[in-house]
C-alpha cells in the first residue's frame, strides 16, 4: 500500500510544447503559463557549447517522492540549447522541502554529460532552479564528444585537436580543443570554429540540420526564417510538422500531444476531431 501511495504521489515531468496548446513547454515558448501550474520546479539547463545532447534523463527527490526518472524530451528530435528549459511539477510536499534534481544530459542514448542542483520547495508556487551540466568523461580520461567515435586523444594539446595522432592547431577544417579528435566543420551549416574548439555559427554552436539548413550571417536559418521550433523540421527551406519531428499530431504544422478530442493523433499525423468521443493515449478516437 505504502508502494502504490509513494508511485502516486511521484513527481511528473513535462516537456516540449506550445503553452495554450500543450500541456507544458519546452524551451523559451512556456513564459506565459508560469504563474498557473502550482508546486513545481522551473529548471534550466546550462552546459559547455562542445557538449552536443538531445535528449535529459531527470530524475530526484523531494521529501519522501521520487522525481522520475524520466526521459525529456521523450523522444530526441533536436539538438538541445544551452538554457533550454523544462518542467517538473511536484505533488503536495511541505513548504520548504528540498528538492535534488539530477539531470543526465544523452547524445543518440549515450550519457555525455551529468549535473545535480538542490532547492528548497515553496508550496503552490513555481521555483527556478538551474542545473549545470559537465562533461562525463570517455573511459580513457578524454572529454567526450557528443557520441561520435573518439578517432584518437593527444596528450598535452591544451589549444589545438588530434589528427592522426598529431596534436594540431583549431581551424575550421580542422576544429577542436583539449587534444580530442579533429572535426571538420559544416560549411553549410556554420561559418566558423570557435576558440573553445567547437564548430560555431556565429557566437553559437553550429546549426541544427534538423531546425535549419544554412547558417547565414553567423545565424541559423530555415530559408529566410530562423530556425524551426519545437516538434518541426526545417523542409526544403520552410519550417514543417513531419512524422520525423512529431511525436503528437499536426495542425497547420504545429505540433500537438495529440491527446485532446479535438486534436487526436500520434507520430506526426494529421490531428483529428473525436466530436463526442475521447482521445486515447494511443492517439484515437474512442
Amino acid at each position: 500500500m505504502e508502494r502504490r501511495k509513494r508511485k502516486a504521489n511521484a513527481a511528473r515531468l513535462w516537456a516540449a510544447g506550445l503553452c495554450g496548446i500543450w500541456l507544458l513547454g519546452w524551451g523559451a515558448l512556456i513564459g506565459a503559463c508560469r504563474d498557473s501550474v502550482g508546486t513545481a520546479l522551473y529548471v534550466t539547463i546550462e552546459f559547455p557549447p562542445s557538449v552536443r545532447m538531445d535528449q535529459l534523463l531527470v530524475s530526484g527527490m523531494v521529501a519522501d517522492s521520487g522525481i522520475g526518472p524520466q526521459a525529456v524530451p521523450e523522444q530526441p528530435e533536436r539538438l538541445l540549447s544551452n538554457g533550454d528549459t523544462f518542467r517538473v511539477l511536484l505533488p503536495s510536499v511541505p513548504d520548504k522541502s528540498e528538492a535534488t534534481l539530477n539531470v543526465e544530459g544523452l547524445h543518440e542514448g549515450t550519457r555525455v554529460a551529468f549535473g545535480t542542483s538542490v532547492v528548497d520547495v515553496l508550496q503552490g508556487k513555481e521555483v527556478d532552479i538551474t542545473v549545470q551540466l559537465e562533461p562525463t568523461p570517455t573511459p580513457d580520461g578524454g572529454v567526450p564528444d557528443g557520441g561520435t567515435p573518439d578517432a584518437g586523444f593527444c596528450p598535452d594539446c591544451a589549444n589545438g585537436c588530434c589528427l592522426g595522432g598529431v596534436c594540431t592547431t583549431s581551424t575550421f577544417n580542422t576544429c577542436g580543443s583539449g587534444g580530442v579528435s579533429c572535426v571538420m566543420c559544416e560549411p553549410r551549416l556554420s561559418n566558423n570554429c570557435a576558440a573553445a574548439g567547437f564548430c560555431a555559427c556565429g557566437q553559437g554552436a553550429a546549426c541544427d540540420s534538423r531546425t535549419a539548413d544554412q547558417c547565414m550571417n553567423g545565424q541559423c536559418k530555415c530559408g529566410n526564417s530562423g530556425p524551426c521550433g519545437f516538434g518541426q523540421e526545417c523542409v526544403s527551406g520552410q519550417c514543417k510538422c513531419t512524422p520525423s519531428s512529431c511525436s503528437g499530431c499536426c495542425t497547420f504544422n504545429v505540433c500537438a500531444p495529440g491527446n485532446s478530442s479535438n486534436a487526436c493523433g500520434r507520430n506526426g499525423a494529421a490531428c483529428v476531431g473525436c466530436g463526442k468521443k475521447m482521445c486515447s493515449a494511443t492517439g484515437t478516437c474512442i
